[in-house]
């Protein structure tokens, strides 16, 4: 039998915290901390662009290399000429000729070339991703600074740029310029559009069409391509010499190797064990498509409830789609309306969802075919060439019209009627193209090419499954309802258990923070249920959505991160507080700005504070005065939310006189009406309501504030809205992050005869009780900087940077509050509302757990005292774990190299290096830092093989962390982080053959006695001149005390210092004197 512990698990992106409770007979707090992770701990981002700069190098080497063959095989330059180093000014050269200018030979030609395979221009990785869609990707930070330049100099091309910032005339004699390296071109932090670039480089070429030897189109095309789409051009000039993988596409110069892979993870079909198939395939497009038939319900004459579509109907819906190949939104809602009969359905807001909108298309290859570029060509064609035809777009092959009339030539078929067709669109294209438009060349229409977008990733499913799925759908069935062939039992989910974390997910970050989540887990069973697992009754874990979005980041990004998520809230009460009218009012009612009045400045924010019904601005003052007030879009009754995205700001009078309707539903009912009581207004028409909501700002602040305002544009142009069906559910359906959690605590309980309940409690639920018990102030005894000096307790955000235990409070809040409240989705969602209604209310007060405030409103029970004591007692034992990682490799250095220009008669490095003011360009001599000259520092000047870059370049590395202090005798000695296992075991070796203890950064230590008697956690390690020192600090602390930064390990060893090792799960802290 379980004996009524319960852990609670908090796991964020830097910290996990945790909290154990006994539950029977009372609620007894164990035990609570936090084990922490270094800042950059666990960061790849690093690593990747070292990656990426090796493989930037590599890729523009073979790329010269391989247009030196197709050039020494056109013989228009010699291997000596080829092999010649460039001149210091190709891109001179290049402005030169798009000036206008005198035209290059060869051997200049190729320099400019040369130049431009370093300087391709920025493409937005469009075949890495494979994105071969018309829109553009967003511009980034770089490629914007390059169109500014080229807008400010007056130009357009990359070469004429350079000439511009350097001073130079491209016409002119003068060639080059000495600049410091902020003036530069290369320091102006811009990169070019590849188009632009691309543009040029052609410009250059069909300059010297004609004028220099076998430089024509087909050249052009073996070096550019015809356009992106040209995957085949690197053939376009024929060289035995030059093969390329079957990956690579594009020109020899803007070209490039694309992925081999959809996913490097191929996941198993959680039903059939096998592995699944990439979206890109025939089942695929079925299965999908299938499943939006099968999730379709409608209400049809004299029926009252939504039901799903019968079989007739989707047997119709499915040939209709299969003859067009997919359909849009709008004819694909009046085509389901017609079929069913439907007077009522769930399509408005089924179709919200952007998967849903995407499984509309069912075969683009007729989807193709049915196009108005196509469609009249198509029944031309014989049935040979028509199936050819399908089954080169299936592979991701372009055809041209071209192509299509050769190939029919070919086949003795009559091309009379073809070409019929190609001048009448020849002609309707150019009379509908406006005067300014280029008209388009019958030879422009014959080569364009078509092809299919192609999808990547993979699918949930084995491909078996995935057919059977659709012959279920079109049978009438739904595959996830019980009895399906997509319906996951419980032994499947067990076999799930037993995955890997690596074979699950990509993201190093989550697969390191599980692995230490798994290691917590034993440490917690081993230090409070004696390790026993069939003691713990529940597990409750809630994964901070963050982690997976923060992998990538440094510390310093993670908090520019988290300061642009809150910058919009600090905007908006500095409007506020600025707004004398509103700060009269509120002063003369001795008010303060709260919470819900920012939540309103908010909503009105984004609307730019104007009524979205009438076009009438508003003030700030008007939020406290109800002028205005909030709406939500979809009436409260049908959509249960409060969120902001949900909400509007108008005036008072239409918000009573909108009622229960939509707010597309109230303009297209009321537009060109006055407004009661207010004569002066009149709700706008719809057209201009329409035009209204698409020009809301929706592209600025944080990816959260985007997504805001995009679903807020949504809704208010969602003419119906479908209440969907288990609303509860919404609540208990979890992220992947969630369920590679709670699969993780599962696994160590497998082969138990009781298994505990592993929960995952949404963060809304935590969050709304955590407000409503107020227990920030629990950490007072831990850390009493979390006061004000008033002795009210700062805000959470303050907190933040006091303590790590704010973690720990979370854990025990989560605890409580899985073992206090009942743990299902229908609670949940109560608890997490704003308003509710009297049955809603009675549901409340059913819990126990609600009471009324002193206006009469409910509110959540506060905490008993007795508990909230325990919190504030465990919370004092200040169980803070600093994970440190026991790897050795890696070699932690700064990037910048020293010039070493010799040794002082103490043995120190005498080093230098010169940079260049940021402000003036001037150059300086910069100091290295206290310590970087010690030997033990310094990388490559003592190479084992005698020589190295850094030795010939007389230049050194200087690394920027230490591994560890060895506690030896008689004095302690330093291990640098660098060849780490051969130090420890030249230090094994003098220590008579036993390994000596090493202490890290991130360890805990306790001292008996003495200056520093305490219980302290070791920030970081100094090989100082008095000696070896520590910078110390509170266990839970996020920085070390400032009095305590130069510590000397040996007088720390007289005052018997012992390092404390207990685990994950620490040991309590001592009162620290």
């Amino acid at each position: 039998m379980n004996a009524g512990i319960e852990i609670a698990l908090d796991v964020g992106h830097s910290s996990i915290g945790w909290a154990v409770l006994q539950t029977d007979p009372s609620v007894i707090l164990h035990g609570c901390g936090v084990v922490t992770f270094r800042a950059d701990d666990c960061l790849a981002s690093s690593r990747r662009a070292y990656r990426r700069q090796r493989r930037h190098i590599r890729s523009t080497r073979q790329r010269i290399a391989r247009m030196k063959v197709v050039l020494a095989h056109l013989r228009v330059l010699t291997k000596e000429e080829l092999d010649r180093p460039g001149c210091a000014w190709p891109w001179q050269l290049a402005a030169r000729v798009l000036r206008g200018g005198k035209l290059l030979a060869w051997p200049e030609l190729w320099d400019v070339v040369r130049w431009y395979a370093h300087n391709r221009g920025y493409d937005g990785n469009r075949r890495w991703s494979a994105a071969e869609a018309e829109a553009a990707a967003e511009d980034t930070e770089k490629e914007e600074n390059a169109k500014t330049l080229m807008q400010k100099c007056g130009v357009a091309t990359m070469a004429e740029t350079f000439c511009a910032i350097c001073g130079i005339d491209p016409l002119g004699k003068k060639r080059s310029v000495s600049l410091p390296g902020n003036k530069r071109p290369k320091g102006q932090n811009a990169a070019f559009p590849r188009a632009t670039v691309e543009g040029e480089v052609r410009r250059l070429l069909r300059a010297h069409f004609g004028k220099l030897q076998k430089l024509d189109a087909t050249l052009e095309r073996a070096l550019l391509g015809r356009d992106t789409r040209d995957k085949d051009a690197w053939q376009a000039v024929p060289c035995p010499e030059l093969k390329l993988p079957a990956r690579y596409q594009g020109g020899l110069l803007f070209g490039q190797l694309v992925p081999r892979f959809d996913n490097r993870i191929i996941s198993e079909c959680p039903v059939s064990g096998e592995k699944v198939p990439s979206r890109n395939c025939a089942e695929f497009y079925n299965f999908r498509w299938a499943m939006q038939l099968a999730n379709i319900r409608v209400v049809r004459l004299r029926e009252r409830e939504l039901s799903p579509l019968t079989v007739q109907e989707r047997q119709e819906l499915d040939a209709l789609m299969r003859h067009r190949g997919s359909m849009g939104v709008e004819e694909f809602k009046k085509q389901v309306r017609q079929i069913a009969g439907a007077i009522r359905d769930n399509l408005d807001t089924m179709l919200m969802d952007p998967d849903a909108k995407e499984a509309l298309l069912l075969d683009p290859v007729q989807e193709l075919i049915q196009s108005n570029e196509l469609k009249a060509f198509w029944p031309v064609l014989p049935e040979r060439l028509q199936k050819r035809a399908r089954g080169q777009w299936r592979r991701g092959k372009r055809i041209s019209i071209a192509k299509l009339r050769q190939q029919l030539v070919e086949l003795g078929g009559e091309t009379g009627t073809f070409d019929v067709e190609v001048d009448r669109q020849l002609n309707a294209t150019n009379t509908r193209g406006r005067k300014r438009d280029k008209q388009i060349t019958r030879e422009d229409l014959l080569n364009r090419p078509f092809f299919v977008k192609r999808l990547d990733q993979r699918a949930a499913f084995g491909r078996d499954l995935l057919k059977q799925a659709f012959e279920e759908v079109m049978a009438g069935k739904h595959p996830k309802e019980p009895g399906g062939c997509l319906f996951i039992t419980q032994e499947m989910r067990d076999a799930q258990l037993t995955r890997k974390i690596a074979e699950q997910t990509n993201n190093h970050l989550v697969r390191h923070r599980l692995l230490i989540l798994e290691r917590l887990l034993v440490d917690i069973i081993k230090a409070y249920a004696g390790g026993d697992k069939a003691r713990i009754a529940k597990i409750t874990i809630e994964v901070n959505r963050d982690l997976r979005a923060m992998s990538g980041m440094t510390a310093k990004q993670k908090a520019q991160d988290l300061g642009l998520r809150i910058a919009n809230h600090h905007h908006v009460v500095k409007k506020l507080e600025e707004d004398d009218s509103l700060m009269k009012v509120l002063e003369k009612r001795r008010a303060k700005i709260t919470a819900g009045l920012i939540r309103k400045a908010r909503v009105a924010d984004d609307l730019d504070w104007t009524c979205p019904y009438t076009g009438q601005r508003f003030e700030p003052v008007d939020l406290i005065t109800k002028r205005v007030d909030k709406d939500h879009i979809v009436p409260r009754s049908d959509r249960t939310s409060d969120a902001l995205d949900s909400l509007v700001i108008t005036f008072s009078a239409i918000n009573k006189w909108k009622g229960n309707r939509t707010a597309w539903q109230f303009i297209e009912q009321e537009q060109g009406k006055p407004v009661p009581d207010l004569p002066n207004l009149s709700i706008m028409s719809l057209s201009r309501y329409k035009g209204f909501v698409e020009g809301l700002e929706s592209f600025r602040g944080h990816d959260d504030d985007k997504r805001r305002k995009k679903r807020r544009k949504e809704l208010m142009l969602l003419p119906t809205y479908e209440q969907k069906q288990f609303v509860p559910r919404d609540l208990t359906q979890t992220s992947q992050l969630v369920r590679l959690g709670a699969a993780a605590l599962r696994k160590a309980f497998l082969g138990c005869e009781d298994q505990p309940i592993v929960v995952s409690l949404p963060g809304a639920v935590t969050g709304a009780v955590r407000k409503s018990w107020k227990v920030l102030g629990c950490l007072c005894l831990a850390a009493p900087d979390v006061l004000e000096e008033c002795g009210e307790v700062k805000t959470k955000n303050e907190i933040r940077d006091i303590t790590h235990l704010h973690h720990a409070l979370d854990a025990c809040v989560l605890g409580l509050a899985s073992h206090l409240i009942p743990n299902n989705g229908r609670v949940w969602e109560l608890i997490v509302k704003r308003r509710w209604n009297p049955t809603e209310e009675r549901e409340l007060r059913a819990l126990r757990i609600f009471d009324k405030d002193s206006e009469g409103r409910l509110q959540i029970r506060d905490l008993d005292d007795s508990l909230k004591e325990q919190i504030r007692q465990r919370l004092a034992e200040k169980r803070v774990v600093q994970h440190v990682p026991a790897r050795m490799d890696g070699l932690p250095v700064d990037q910048n190299m020293w010039r070493l220009k010799g040794w002082t008669a103490e043995g120190k490095a005498i080093l230098e290096k010169h940079s260049r003011d940021v402000a003036t360009g001037s150059r300086k001599l910069d100091k290295a830092k206290p310590g970087a000259d010690n030997k033990d520092r310094l990388v490559g000047w003592q190479p084992e093989d005698g020589c190295g870059k850094l030795k010939r370049l007389k230049a050194v590395l200087i690394t920027n962390e230490n591994f560890g202090v060895a506690l030896t005798k008689p004095d302690p000695v330093v291990v640098p982080f660098l060849k780490v296992w051969r130090h420890l075991q030249a230090l094994k070796a003098a220590n008579g053959g036993k390994m000596p203890l090493v202490v890290r950064a991130g360890s805990m230590v306790e001292v008996p006695r003495g200056t520093h008697k305490g219980s302290w956690r070791i920030f970081s390690i100094k090989n100082n001149s008095a000696g070896v020192a520590f910078a110390l600090g509170l266990r839970d602390a996020l920085t070390h005390d400032r009095s305590k930064q130069n510590v000397l390990v040996r007088q720390l060893l007289k005052d018997g210092m012992e390092v404390v090792k207990a685990g994950f799960t620490g040991p309590p802290c001592p009162n620290t004197s």
